[in-house]
């Protein structure tokens, strides 16, 4: 069980550190690269530092949860996501400051609130190809899967369930992919965990769906299956763009791929069977 100590040295601060640090940012992007990646990077109006963490504080609250051994528990992992593309042109300062704001407001919210954590309460900052402008996102970590199992085995205990349930079909999922590629055609296994972690398709060799060809970017665009086990597709700004059926799909926006699409990376077609 971890025990938080509160820094009575951090001072709780107004000052707008999202809106400056997308002014940053912007300062640092040009409109043909903006255009050229069809995006629009335009900052909050009076989206502040004190209103993310209200927000943040909300979501503690939210998600504290009973524990019969250890009392009232709250989030530890606090997930910083940054929009795709912004991240990557980031000042580090502002980025670092932002994260000792929410870090020392965090520990002061649980403080007061008399929770308790599983771990030392840490902020961890990612891009996010779904995320629009900055978010935050209080979670267990490590130990989501095992809280989880708990509410699933009260949940079958109230409702006088005694055996184990058979194991979802959609705690993972394979798809096959065919690419086909001027100099033929290749089927790559990909495997998916249910509303888990995404996938990464371009250029690069140590890609998960390397796709060897001039008109893909390194970093083309990602891959997921959600929690209903359907197949999303989301462009990361590449520079040739990504399509279903010869539509392209915009900067950001996750779109899902239905049996029959043709997705299209660059000039490099793939579809996607679920096996």
């Amino acid at each position: 069980m971890s025990k938080i100590e509160k820094n009575p040295t951090v001072g709780k601060r107004d000052e707008a550190l999202v809106e400056r640090l997308f002014r940053r940012v912007l300062g640092r992007v040009g409109a043909v690269v903006d255009r050229k990646l069809g995006r629009d990077l335009v900052t909050q109006s009076g989206f502040t530092t004190s209103k993310l963490i209200e927000r943040m504080r909300q979501l503690i609250d939210e998600r504290a949860r009973r524990d019969p051994k250890r009392g009232r528990i709250a989030p530890h992992l606090l997930k910083l996501k940054i929009e795709w593309g912004t991240h990557s042109e980031a000042d580090p300062e502002a980025l670092q400051e932002l994260e000792h704001e929410i870090l020392a407001a965090a520990i002061d919210h649980i403080n007061d609130a008399r929770l308790r954590t599983l771990a030392p309460v840490k902020v961890e900052t990612l891009a996010d190809i779904f995320t629009t402008g900055i978010a935050i996102d209080p979670t267990f970590g490590e130990f989501e899967d095992e809280l989880k199992q708990q509410d699933e085995q009260r949940q079958r205990a109230s409702e006088g369930v005694t055996a184990a349930p058979p194991k979802s079909e959609l705690a993972s999922v394979v798809f096959a992919a065919r690419v086909t590629l001027p100099e033929g055609v290749q089927d790559v296994r990909l495997s998916f965990k249910v509303g888990g972690k995404r996938l990464n398709v371009g250029r690069a060799t140590d890609i998960d769906l390397c796709l060897p060809h001039a008109s893909v970017s390194k970093v083309h665009a990602t891959l997921m299956v959600n929690r209903d086990g359907a197949l999303l597709v989301s462009d990361t700004g590449s520079t040739n763009g990504t399509f279903i059926n010869g539509r392209r799909i915009t900067y950001g926006e996750a779109r899902q791929i239905a049996d029959g699409d043709v997705i299209g990376f660059g000039d490099v077609e793939v579809r996607f069977r679920k096996q």
